[in-house]
């Protein structure tokens, strides 16, 4: 595909070290199991998507906050060695940076445990100044691993400025309410997508956006001009879907900044992205580049 636009990527989220752990399988509540290894790496929902959006071509600004710890700067050198502009990461001198333990067994499947840390002091004054030249074209990625109050403070000023929204809604929250309100669109799980509706043209009209939901290895459903489109998963053998969500979203983010004006040409470009961060380890080291998108995957009208 030519490359017709180049606009940004901003993204407001977390920035977390992650401990992870390999077992060959997940402990039963209240079992003890053995690790066969373990690593700490830079991540977090909002580091990874922007990771993956840069990874993708598209020029991205990560505003967050992280400690004055060795985790905060090993979250540093990891983004600015992607080319994204950590400079709107903000130090906060008294608080650890975040972070998540990830247990990952045999087959890939992940339970995930957050510490906010640093996380929770992101504010208002963050994003104001983090997204002043936000525009028409850019896009804005938000998660909910930082205050909601900053999140929704984040999309209003994003939407004023016209600039596209796009949120994923985890942790899933108690009650949307309005969160929503100024979100174009919204990436979810089944998982949060049976939370938060039950199904996605529910949920597309309750929060009058555009509704990605992911299924995993089934492939991605859209709603896309009164309808759903179902975009096939590429068959792969996966061995950690840590990050397939926020590659998926990267990738969507920057499809949309520096190659097309068609979502589902975004939405295939994402699929096969996160087709191919489930055959790797890790979280960042999982993500591919832009070259790397291999598999094929196939658009139709969803039947069900």
């Amino acid at each position: 595909m030519t490359e017709s636009r180049r606009s940004r990527v901003f993204v407001v989220g977390s920035l977390n070290a992650d401990h992870r752990v390999h077992v060959t399988r997940l402990p039963a509540a209240g079992e003890t199991v053995l690790a066969t290894d373990a690593a700490v790496t830079a991540g977090g929902k909002g580091a990874n998507q922007a990771v993956a959006a840069a990874r993708a071509g598209a020029p991205t600004t990560i505003i967050g906050t992280v400690g004055d710890d060795a985790d905060g700067r090993l979250l540093q050198r990891a983004l600015t060695e992607q080319d994204i502009d950590a400079q709107r990461v903000r130090l906060v001198p008294d608080a650890a940076t975040g972070r998540a333990l990830i247990t990952v067994d045999d087959d890939g499947e992940n339970t995930i445990v957050v510490v906010a840390g640093a996380n929770n002091q992101l504010m208002n004054t963050d994003i104001d100044q983090g997204l002043s030249d936000i525009g028409p074209g850019d896009l804005l990625l938000l998660q909910l691993e930082t205050p909601e109050s900053v999140v929704r403070h984040a999309a209003r000023a994003a939407g004023h400025a016209g600039a596209t929204v796009i949120m994923n809604p985890t942790p899933v929250p108690e009650s949307a309410g309005s969160l929503f309100e100024d979100v174009d669109i919204l990436v979810v799980n089944e998982h949060e997508l049976g939370h938060l509706a039950g199904d996605i043209t529910s949920l597309a009209r309750q929060s009058n956006s555009t509704v990605i939901c992911t299924l995993g290895a089934d492939g991605v459903d859209v709603t896309h001009r009164g309808g759903v489109k179902h975009v096939a998963a590429c068959d792969v053998d996966a061995i950690d879907t840590t990050a397939a969500g926020d590659t998926f979203i990267g990738y969507l983010a920057a499809w949309l900044a520096v190659r097309t004006d068609d979502l589902l040409d975004a939405v295939d470009a994402a699929v096969l992205a996160a087709g191919v961060a489930v055959t790797r380890r890790g979280a960042i080291s999982s993500i591919p580049y832009g070259g790397e998108l291999t598999c094929s995957a196939t658009t139709g009208e969803d039947e069900r």
